[in-house]
């Protein structure tokens, strides 16, 4: 997600507004956890202890940015997607061949408020097929990448603290081939000690790419890509301030950067403050050419910066925006993206989910349009496939009791969304609130 601000006078009114947005937004400490929350006391000393000499310093200019970290704006435009294929989705009679086309299991990280394990489900049925604990010293797991044989995981460990960035090491987890969770095994990649802000396993799951924040007193956020095999890793550095993905209070967001299936082209997002306007750009990163400068070795995905970020800055006559960072499709063609736009009353928030032209930046056909009343209703992303025929989303179902809050996951493709069964739906909510983040 971006943040936005029109001044460090408002950075009180943003975290209050970004505290709001967890509580919304963030899974919920709940009873679905609790033998194995039980299993973890048992095995460590109660009471989190905080490494370190004291609380990380920020740079003047992300202070603002930090405390508003998990904002999702309201965004205000008017939708004008001209030329746009919009389709209606209606359910299919055979679920059981729409699950097929996504990933058949899920990885899931549980509440930061009430760390605990991580839970291996089956995305069809919803059965948790195993725990992992957060190898000690950790106290959490603080996010998940997954490969593309949907049985490849890494996950990063740390401490539990806000805004502090580390040490936090990696994990590799395979799941055998009924999902069950093998052991963790420790990579041999040097423990980040700056601030994550995206993660992503590469599809053959032997690069691990990681975003971070810049040291304090130095300038130029920066990625860099491992091998999960030997740790080498090279880095590349942009000649400037600003930051890559998200900003996160506790949790590393997923998603945050994308790779397209020849394992060596990446994307991301970065943005940066100009005055009181926060000015970002999708670029797509050659990670095989020479280290140094993530500028040189990008190039640009041409959608307007105008139509990036959040409508609380910048023009307001713009058609539509990206408030998040979209997914690649793995052939590398196609984006998709949440927008937001201005809707007639009385649900004066739009939105929908789109695919954009990698090659063009323009919007070519929208999957799903939906009006709602509040932002927390907004559907969402989660996984996408090669072509981007079938992805997992998430979305509000009106008049569907059986899902919590009214939000379910299920499997969006061009002309259909298929909700996962109601015993998946039940492993993620958990009195109307998202319980834990799976990622596929």
């Amino acid at each position: 997600m971006r943040t936005g601000s029109e001044g460090s006078g408002r950075t009180e009114d943003e975290l209050r507004t970004a505290l709001t947005m967890l509580e919304r937004h963030a899974p919920s400490a709940d009873a679905v956890l609790r033998a194995v929350r039980a299993a973890d006391r048992s095995r460590r000393p109660p009471g989190l202890v905080r490494r370190g000499a004291g609380p990380r310093r920020w740079p003047g200019w992300l202070a603002p940015v930090a405390a508003a970290a998990a904002v999702v704006a309201v965004i205000i435009g008017s939708l004008a997607i001209s030329g746009v294929i919009l389709r209606r989705p209606v359910g299919p009679a055979n679920s059981s061949a729409v699950f097929a086309k996504v990933p058949r299991y899920f990885v899931a990280t549980p509440d930061p408020v009430s760390p605990g394990r991580a839970v291996v489900g089956a995305t069809a049925t919803g059965a948790v097929l195993g725990t992992v604990a957060p190898p000690q010293p950790h106290t959490e797991f603080k996010g998940v990448a997954a490969a593309g044989d949907g049985r490849t995981f890494v996950l990063a460990a740390g401490p539990t603290n806000a805004l502090d960035g580390g040490p936090v090491r990696f994990y590799r987890l395979i799941l055998d081939r009924s999902g069950h969770p093998g052991r963790l095994a420790a990579l041999p990649i040097p423990p980040e000690m700056a601030a994550i802000t995206g993660l992503a396993l590469s599809p053959d799951g032997r690069k691990l790419a990681v975003a971070l924040l810049p040291v304090h007193g130095r300038t130029g956020p920066k990625i860099q890509v491992f091998s999960v095999a030997t740790g080498a890793g090279r880095e590349w550095v942009w000649p400037g301030t600003g930051w890559i993905g998200q900003i996160g209070i506790t949790l590393i967001a997923s998603g945050e950067l994308s790779w397209k299936a020849d394992n060596r082209t990446l994307l991301f997002e970065h943005t940066t403050r100009t005055g009181p306007a926060l000015i970002a750009q999708l670029r797509l990163l050659d990670t095989a050419a020479p280290a140094g400068s993530l500028l040189a070795a990008s190039t640009r995905v041409p959608i307007p910066s105008a139509q990036l970020g959040p409508a609380t800055q910048g023009s307001k006559k713009v058609p539509f925006r990206i408030p998040v960072m979209p997914l690649m499709t793995g052939d590398g063609t196609k984006l998709v993206a949440l927008t937001f736009y201005q809707a007639a009353p009385p649900k004066k928030l739009g939105f929908t989910i789109t695919e954009f032209s990698v090659r063009t930046g323009k919007p070519v056909q929208v999957l799903h349009r939906q009006r709602a009343a509040s932002d927390a209703d907004s559907p969402a992303v989660q996984w996408v496939n090669t072509s981007g025929t079938a992805m997992i989303a998430l979305r509000t179902m009106p008049g569907q009791n059986s899902y919590p809050g009214g939000s379910a996951y299920g499997v969006q493709t061009p002309t259909t969304f298929t909700p996962l069964p109601p015993s998946t739906q039940r492993v993620f909510f958990r009195h109307g609130e998202k319980y834990l983040r799976p990622v596929w």
